[in-house]
């Protein structure tokens, strides 16, 4: 068993720690328990210009980031009807590949000097992405 020692540190003392240490996986641990022992200021002051603490997250962003991934995938054609409807592979891949022939071309402003021509066919274009998007 290891023993426990106090360690009384001022703020300056610690930034040294933190600014000379080489963090590794085996001082990673120490570092976290030195981190939680001190008081977190809710004002600090850095080169004169006082910050206020802000609280973190309550949900980590891998999990965030899953939740959106799983959404969004749930969305697309191929998987709406593989997952809800219960098609085979081949099945959704040759409606999807229907659908896709399906869509229009995109179109093209070369030559047009009207600003509103520009960007209704650029808002055209991106619409059909964003839908050839959703299919797979």
């Amino acid at each position: 068993m290891t023993d426990k020692i106090t360690l009384e540190l001022t703020l300056d003392e610690l930034r040294l720690i933190d600014k000379h240490l080489w963090i590794s996986v085996s001082t990673k641990p120490i570092l976290e328990k030195i981190k939680n022992a001190y008081p977190k200021p809710d004002i600090i002051e850095i080169c004169g210009v006082k910050y206020q603490r802000v609280e973190e997250l309550t949900k980590p962003m891998d999990e965030v980031m899953d939740r959106l991934i799983k959404k969004y995938q749930s969305q697309k054609l191929w998987n709406m009807l593989r997952d809800e409807l219960g098609y085979s592979v081949d099945c959704c891949d040759e409606i999807v590949d229907l659908v896709e022939k399906w869509f229009p071309k995109e179109q093209s402003a070369a030559g047009s000097q009207n600003v509103d021509t520009e960007l209704l066919v650029d808002g055209h274009n991106h619409c059909l992405q964003k839908m050839k998007e959703m299919l797979r």
